[in-house]
């Protein structure tokens, strides 16, 4: 009997514990099913889509500079390059008419930003980088700073992504130091301790006038000072009372008139000459955009742009290419994926190894600048990297005064003082911008 009743415990001991396996399998059976599942959803390939992408470079470039990338990391992103851009206004306006609004766009210039709004393509990118998690800390802040203050609607929005660093260079030829005899320049120099420079530069030997200082086109010196010239709330012209226009007249007026760096008639004639003068062997510096082909020749170096005093440390405004994504995009979170790539690390690692500055913070980035250049290793390349930019004026005014660009050349020719010669570009500005809202 206790036989009997034993193995009947242990029956039901049995059928139990095999109950409990049934269930417990049963109950873990949809987790198992929702995990595969989800495995399938995760390998099912992403959707095919067309970007299109407006670059007025063509095709050409943009496969060597943007297209070999994006192909490897995007397999399933189609790219329609359209050759098209805002230093061609005519050619974006030509796209939207057809009905072919690009994706993107990439800028000739961060100022173009206000031409988007005109032809309904600019859109503001905050709201879409936070949600997908876009990481502007990366970028140097004076770069976004600059491209917010190109808001067409003076809000500060991002409206468009900076491509690159813009790099200023005092340039110097090292054979007329020597020949000379003069200490070469150094990094951080203002522009009063460049222009003393120039005067120990400046002058004759074996029958060679020897230039000391060659400005060229002098307007990115007028940047560092971050002014507008018209108000951007009245429109009412500031010239007269412009710190910037003042001592920027006044520093071309002083380089100029150092005996026999420029004509003693006319010594505008020798400003805005591209860069042709550089290349005569006789001048000793040139400040101008990083210009890669005086860099790559074993004579010439640089260190940084000259600073204004008070304003050390600041660059001229890095107004460059930037990547727009427009308003009428319907892939605008694709778009910023791959935007948010050519910006990582490893892209941009690369392109600075083949020469172009990257606008990230990252020192790692800027420590192999141009490594595949053997022409730039022996060359003050850290210079490029020492300072901030100039961010412009927070809200920009909508009419330029017309007056900035040739006053340097106008300035330096007339022969007056610089009060009278502030109070003529003043009136004609006044002109300017009273036509210009009057033709609207």
């Amino acid at each position: 009997m206790k036989k009997m009743k034993k193995s009947l415990f242990l029956f039901l001991t049995l059928l139990l514990t095999l109950s409990i396996i049934a269930a417990c399998s049963n109950s873990s059976a949809p987790t198992n099913t929702d995990d595969k599942k989800s495995s399938k959803e995760e390998e099912k390939e992403p959707e095919k889509i067309t970007l299109r992408w407006a670059y007025q470079w063509g095709e050409e470039k943009f496969q060597d500079s943007i297209g070999k990338y994006i192909e490897k990391k995007f397999p399933h992103i189609t790219i329609e390059v359209q050759e098209a851009g805002t230093d061609h206004a005519e050619t974006l306006e030509q796209l939207v008419a057809a009905g072919k609004s690009p994706d993107i766009v990439t800028m000739g210039l961060m100022t173009h930003t206000p031409f988007l709004e005109e032809i309904g393509l600019a859109y503001n990118m905050d709201e879409l980088m936070e949600k997908e998690g876009f990481d502007l800390k990366r970028f140097d802040p004076s770069i976004i700073q600059f491209a917010r203050n190109q808001d067409p609607n003076q809000e500060g929005g991002l409206y468009t992504i900076p491509t690159g660093r813009a790099t200023f260079s005092l340039h110097y030829n090292k054979d007329v130091f020597d020949i000379l005899g003069v200490d070469y320049p150094t990094d951080d120099m203002t522009w009063e301790e460049v222009t003393e420079l120039a005067k120990e530069l400046t002058r004759e030997m074996n029958g060679v006038q020897y230039r000391g200082l060659d400005l060229d086109v002098p307007y990115d010196a007028y940047t560092q000072f971050s002014q507008s010239s018209v108000d951007p709330e009245t429109n009412a012209v500031l010239i007269t009372e412009s710190e910037a226009y003042r001592r920027y007249l006044e520093m071309v007026k002083a380089v100029t008139s150092i005996p026999g760096n420029y004509p003693a008639e006319e010594p505008g004639k020798l400003l805005h000459n591209w860069g042709a003068a550089f290349g005569e062997g006789n001048v000793a510096m040139a400040p101008a955009k990083t210009h890669h082909g005086w860099l790559g020749t074993d004579n010439i170096d640089i260190v940084s742009f000259p600073v204004w005093k008070g304003l050390e440390g600041i660059a001229p405004s890095p107004n460059g290419n930037g990547h727009a994504i427009t308003a009428p995009s319907e892939h605008k979170e694709a778009a910023l994926e791959v935007i948010e790539y050519l910006f990582s690390d490893e892209v941009q690692m690369e392109m600075s190894k083949n020469g172009g500055a990257s606008p990230l913070v990252n020192p790692d980035v800027h420590a192999v600048f141009a490594e595949n250049k053997p022409e730039f290793h022996e060359k003050n390349l850290e210079s490029l990297f020492i300072h901030q930019y100039a961010t412009g004026p927070e809200k920009s005014a909508k009419y330029g005064d017309g007056v900035l660009w040739t006053a340097p050349i106008e300035y330096v020719n007339s022969g007056k003082d610089i009060n009278e010669f502030l109070r003529i570009l003043q009136e004609k500005a006044e002109e300017n911008v009273r036509t210009a809202m009057e033709s609207e």
